[in-house]
């Protein structure tokens, strides 16, 4: 990745790791002349491997002309047939989605477009904690009995092999789109739509299951249509749909590039204008009206709001916000999501919590961490695993035994592939599966002992010593000249962040407290400081680390990895750091007698 630049005594205790080598400076002059940016821009830009003119423009510039045909997804060309067949022959389809954001909006688009094309269909959601994830062989039968001619899965079903025979056994015709990991043998559909079909490498092979759904409702859409040119309708619901898609592309942290970059840029426009009620209702009580929708606010504030009712209630409440024409009942639903999500957080921070306990109490800290208990909410198990894993930076599973079987989620640090280690302890599951950064399973009750030694020995050999100490990879350094407000907002040219397109973060060496630091906010979790570097003044802010409040000094010199904003803090704009982490430039420990563990945990905690 990186060579590591070690800071021992950061305040949260993480390596510093900077790019192994710095931009040639006559590329990076003619990079930037063509460009007309600034250096710092192209300075990224090449760090991101794109180090030519019409490269560099693609990336800065997203247009809807480079999205990838349909026929580029294996499979889907004869999905699409089978799909056009069915609503023109008036058969009854059932849509078979997942409960999370990508199942949802998937979901949502096909239930649009054949609602649009006068189908006969409906659509099933599993229940979470019933019935939990994928396609199962109860659902599909239950499906066959209420006259279902044709399944349509959204999202799941790869792996679904026993369900899928179950459903072709009751005559029906079974359509699998999926983009999660599978191995042999595939379920026995009459079509699959997936973006790595047998080990398929071209196209687009980042697609999240809703972009899956997205280029089939455009396939089918032109069959409907006699021709690749659509009608006014179909084409203004492609449009529409990229809002949703985006919304999945995020939640489903797929990577932010080529294809998905296009996606994401026109969806996160399309939100404020959708012609959906339901994402404009979801919008309001998020208080996102008249505010930019970036990938920060889709990934912390309308997409937890969305898994919400999955999580703890029944995501069909999600996707019946999503496709109703109702204001009036948009607004009720979205509500009701409001208050699921609030829900969701206070019973994710009392499970964080004793989760956090417990590994305290833990005699030495293991290379993976399984925690299992009977009362924990199944709905956030995920997000207390992902949790675990910023906090002690090792895959974690967060399980709920019910007394005869044990399920829950996992997630993963980079370079750490958790549906691999799955793979590995396979022979003590009754299910599992996922992709590298999250996963389910599912097990008897009596395997958890001996799952638990399993994947800790198999993460053990797997993953490298230092990989369990937590890493900031930083993009480049910053140069006090650097530190301009017309700089630091081009960098938004690079948005939207997020997976494989992460905001820049910048080291900057010895800057000088120079004045005492103020914590902020109603409850003093944030701080500001007035630097000095060199001869100017710069205000910077560190989000959620209050703590660190009164372990800085006027006169102290620190180095700090930050985040480049630009503030309208004082009406007029002005170039602000936003702090990450620092660490004192003489070497010595910036928490004096109180370890940095401590301190950090106290942030980690509040973040």
């Amino acid at each position: 990745m990186g060579t590591p630049t070690i800071a021992p005594h950061s305040f949260l205790k993480r390596r510093w790791k900077l790019p192994e080598s710095v931009a040639d400076s006559r590329q990076l002059d003619s990079l930037s002349r063509s460009l007309g940016r600034h250096p710092l821009t192209t300075r990224l830009l090449l760090a991101r491997n794109l180090n030519n003119p019409e490269s560099a423009r693609q990336f800065l510039e997203p247009q809807f002309k480079n999205i990838l045909p349909p026929r580029s997804i294996p499979g889907l060309e004869a999905c699409a047939d089978l799909v056009a067949r069915a609503i023109t022959s008036k058969e009854k389809i059932t849509i078979y989605g997942d409960y999370d954001v990508d199942g949802i909006t998937g979901t949502t688009m096909l239930h649009r477009l054949l609602k649009a094309a006068s189908a006969d269909f409906d659509t099933y959601i599993p229940h979470r904690i019933d019935e939990g994830y994928g396609l199962s062989i109860d659902a599909v039968k239950d499906i066959a009995r209420r006259g279902a001619r044709l399944l349509l899965t959204v999202d799941c079903g790869i792996t679904a092999v026993e369900a899928v025979q179950a459903g072709r056994d009751a005559g029906m015709t079974i359509v699998i789109t999926d983009h999660h990991e599978y191995k042999a043998p595939l379920p026995p559909a009459h079509a699959i739509a997936h973006p790595r079909l047998h080990g398929s490498t071209t196209g687009n092979t980042d697609l999240c299951g809703a972009a899956v759904a997205y280029k089939l409702v455009w396939a089918v859409a032109a069959r409907l249509c006699g021709s690749d040119k659509l009608t006014p309708t179909y084409r203004d619901m492609l449009i529409d749909f990229t809002a949703l898609t985006a919304l999945a592309t995020i939640a489903d942290v797929v990577p932010l590039l080529d294809e998905n970059r296009i996606l994401v840029s026109y969806g996160l426009k399309q939100l404020s204008r959708s012609n959906m009620a339901g994402i404009q209702a979801l919008i309001r009580v998020a208080k996102f009206e008249n505010r930019s929708i970036d990938g920060t606010a889709v990934g912390f504030s309308l997409a937890p709001r969305l898994n919400a009712a999955g999580r703890m209630g029944h995501a069909n409440m999600a996707v019946e916000l999503l496709t109703t024409e109702d204001a009036a009942r948009a607004d009720e639903l979205a509500e009701y999501l409001e208050t699921k999500n609030k829900e969701r957080q206070n019973t994710e921070r009392k499970i964080t919590a004793e989760a956090i306990a417990f590994v305290r109490q833990m005699p030495q800290l293991p290379s993976a961490l399984v925690l299992c208990q009977q009362h924990w909410h199944p709905g956030v198990a995920g997000i207390v695993a992902a949790r675990l894993v910023d906090h002690f930076n090792r895959p974690a599973f967060v399980l709920i035994d019910n007394g005869h079987t044990i399920s829950g989620s996992g997630r993963s640090v980079p370079g750490f592939a958790l549906h691999e280690a799955i793979a590995h302890c396979r022979d003590l599951l009754i299910s599992g599966g996922g992709h590298a950064a999250a996963a389910g399973i599912k097990m008897h009750t009596a395997q958890l002992a001996a799952f638990t030694r399993k994947l800790c020995d198999y993460t053990a050999q797997s993953q490298p010593a230092d990989a369990l100490i937590p890493c900031l990879d930083i993009d480049e350094e910053l140069e006090p000249c650097d530190i301009d407000c017309q700089a630091f907002s081009e960098l938004e040219t690079l948005a939207p962040f997020g997976c494989g397109n992460t905001k820049p973060k910048f080291l900057i060496r010895n800057v000088q407290v120079a004045a005492p630091p103020r914590r902020m906010g109603a409850r003093g979790t944030h701080v500001a400081l007035q630097l000095k570097i060199n001869d100017r003044r710069c205000r910077a802010v560190g989000f959620g680390l209050g703590d660190a409040e009164p372990l800085l000094t006027v006169g102290m010199m620190l180095d700090l990895v930050v985040h480049a904003s630009v503030s309208h803090y004082y009406q007029q704009p002005q170039a602000e750091l936003r702090i990450i982490d620092f660490s004192r430039s003489d070497g010595r420990p910036v928490h004096g007698e109180t370890t940095a563990a401590d301190a950090a945990d106290s942030v980690l905690m509040k973040l």
